[in-house]
């Protein structure tokens, strides 16, 4: 197995040796794979990434926009239309004009999820705000924020 080694490494060092002196691009060491060629190839893996005209998007050759910062905001503001949770992986659902209870809890955030009906009991009518939740977390606003740190939503593209 030594043998093998110490071969292995002579045939490296003239390799080497081989391009210094030629000033040439290496060869390649060992055969090419054909599924790793395609994959390095694929035309939509390079393309290249955009910044848009409107503030706060990146934007890929794919139509699909994502959001740079997400802002959380009450019922006259626009917020991302496609968020998701990364902790319970649903989609956040957001109630205009609704507030939620100061007694809204994880276990019924989770058993009532995202059935308007259902979580009715929880959410007080509030003009102006917007109450958001997931399947682990909610919060009202009242005003344009950002993202407070216990929450974990990202933009999904949109």
């Amino acid at each position: 197995m030594s043998n093998d080694l110490d071969d292995f490494i002579d045939n490296l060092d003239d390799f080497v040796a081989d391009c210094l002196e030629e000033k040439k691009p290496p060869a390649r060491l060992h055969k090419s794979d054909p599924d790793i060629d395609s994959i390095l190839n694929d035309p939509d893996l390079n393309q290249p990434f955009h910044l848009s005209k409107s503030a706060g998007t990146v934007r890929n050759s794919d139509p699909k926009i994502k959001c740079v910062s997400l802002r959380l905001g009450p019922s006259s503001f626009t917020s991302c239309p496609n968020m998701r949770c990364s902790k319970c992986d649903c989609a956040v659902v957001a109630f205009d004009n609704f507030h939620w209870k100061a007694e809204v809890d994880y276990l019924f955030l989770r058993n009532n999820y995202p059935d308007f009906g259902r979580l009715s009991s929880m959410l007080d009518k509030r003009s102006g705000s917007r109450a958001y939740l997931c399947q682990c977390s909610s919060i009202s606003v009242h005003c344009v924020g950002g993202l407070d740190s216990g929450l974990r939503w990202f933009c999904a593209k949109h």
